[in-house]
């Protein structure tokens, strides 16, 4: 019989406004049975020879934008399922198993990796197709080209890869992994040019490792290992920065002929954080960005997280409830969520010592403004267990679960922070929260799609790739609805 799917989540519609200079995109794409068609859409051919089509639809922070892609005739048989298999029956956008995913992003470009429908495995190589997507002002000047295979065995990690324009106005654009062999010391760097349209491998040089000196593993470590790339930035044209968000960076300029590494500590952690560095992944607690102006790279921001317990509210203002959502009377099943406190540091650029990294600001739930009466609004209806009256929306912004801090990029002068949370760490919704560096204020609440992004974790990456494109509005007037014949 045939479905009818609710459509992808309506962004704010841009009235003809320009886009955004820049948004968080969602790093998982949503395929859509139907055709879709904006003034970003491009057409790109798969290994296979059939026809895909990527249509942004974007969205001003906290509302997260979306990539929507489209495979042009049938796909058959398992690899099409609801997206990450919600329970039978919900309504969802369908996709093949596993969805296509924005690798990296610089300027005008976004890497993707795009799981071939009728491949009969997910885990080898030979199951991914790569494309360039090139967003362009004019519409329907968007392209989206398909790369050579990698060569190497394996091919690179998601995490260990950026994309980079090489120089303002051109068309060549450089592909950059960092490969770890065997020995933690040692370094390759695999390389694609869209010059040459090729693939090539070589030995990276590695100057003295600082973070030795400055942040020793501690023997309560769980991550042992010298490198592993938690984030990877960019800085101008010709540099890209992987950062292992515990210790510190690896820096190298990748269209040098003899390439070398150079490794950067990161800040010290703060006090409270010391007995968990190192322990488990570092992604829930510390972000790193590169603020540009005016095409030019100008400051590395950092930022780590400290929590400490909550407050439990006062008998009178409880609002216990069961996991279920139902009313509670006991005591025993009221949470209460960790307070936290971010610290924002800075690095000059170009980078010169460890010694230059610069303390800006800390901002601090507790003391978080919240003025807006919608913004209000939308937090007194959580479910937190607290009174509804008007005055404790801050409190309720205290009593969620929050993490996963994403800089932005601060173009307009006003460096703000996006925060995961949710009502527990078990509950599939969640809401994006944007607080203001400079006056500790709620700036922004946006609900994600709990369709998909039902984890807690980070779903999305900063980019300016949007201000690359005009009048791309939202997907409430630009996207079809979408239907699928479910069998």
């Amino acid at each position: 019989m045939d479905v009818v799917l609710p459509p992808l989540p309506s962004q704010e519609e841009e009235g003809g406004r320009l886009s955004p200079s820049w948004v968080l995109l969602d790093e998982t794409a949503y395929v859509s049975a139907d055709s879709v068609s904006n003034s970003t859409t491009a057409v790109g051919q798969m290994s296979t020879g059939k026809s895909i089509n990527f249509s942004l639809c974007l969205g001003r922070p906290p509302l997260l934008s979306n990539l929507c892609a489209h495979f042009i005739g049938p796909v058959f048989g398992p690899t099409v399922g609801t997206v990450f298999g919600p329970p039978a029956g919900t309504p969802a956008v369908r996709c093949v198993r596993v969805p296509p995913i924005v690798v990296s992003t610089h300027a005008d470009l976004a890497l993707l990796r795009i799981t071939i429908p009728s491949a009969p495995g997910i885990n080898d190589d030979s199951s991914f197709d790569y494309f360039v997507y090139t967003a362009r002002q004019r519409p329907g000047a968007s392209s989206l080209d398909l790369l050579p295979r990698p060569t190497g065995s394996p091919c690179f990690q998601d995490s260990d890869v950026a994309i980079l324009r090489c120089s303002s106005g051109g068309s060549r654009y450089v592909i950059a992994a960092l490969k770890i062999t065997g020995n933690q010391l040692h370094f390759r760097l695999q390389r694609y040019d869209s010059d040459t349209r090729s693939w090539t491998m070589m030995p990276l040089s590695f100057h003295q490792p600082e973070r030795d000196r400055v942040l020793p593993i501690p023997d309560s470590a769980t991550e042992e290992v010298f490198h592993n790339t938690t984030k990877v930035v960019v800085l101008g044209s010709t540099t890209v920065g992987w950062a292992n968000l515990w210790r510190g960076i690896l820096f190298c300029d990748v269209l040098n002929k003899n390439p070398v590494l150079r490794d950067m500590p990161l800040p010290k952690s703060a006090r409270s954080n010391r007995s968990s560095f190192c322990v488990g992944s570092p992604i829930g607690q510390r972000d790193i960005t590169v603020l540009t102006i005016l095409e030019e790279w100008v400051k590395i921001k950092y930022v780590d997280m400290e929590f400490r317990p909550g407050v439990v509210p006062s008998p009178q203002r409880r609002q216990p409830m069961d996991h279920s959502g139902s009313s509670s009377d006991g005591e025993d099943d009221f949470d209460v969520a960790d307070y936290w406190t971010a610290t924002v540091w800075s690095m000059p650029v170009p980078i010169t010592s460890w010694n230059d990294w610069h303390k800006d600001c800390t901002i601090d739930v507790a003391d978080t403004i919240v003025q807006n009466p919608r913004h209000c609004e939308v937090l007194l209806e959580l479910p937190t267990r607290l009174s509804t009256d008007p005055e404790d929306a801050a409190v309720s912004l205290r009593r969620l679960c929050t993490g996963y801090p994403t800089l932005g990029l601060g173009m307009d002068g006003n460096l703000a922070i996006y925060f995961l949370s949710k009502v527990d760490d078990r509950s599939p919704e969640g809401w994006v929260i944007e607080v203001g560096v400079k006056d500790n204020k709620l700036h922004g609440i946006a609900k994600l799609d709990d369709r998909k992004n039902r984890s807690f974790r980070r779903y999305y990456r900063i980019t300016d790739i949007s201000k690359y494109l005009i009048r791309a509005t939202g997907a409430a007037g630009a996207l079809v609805r979408t239907r699928m014949r479910n069998k």
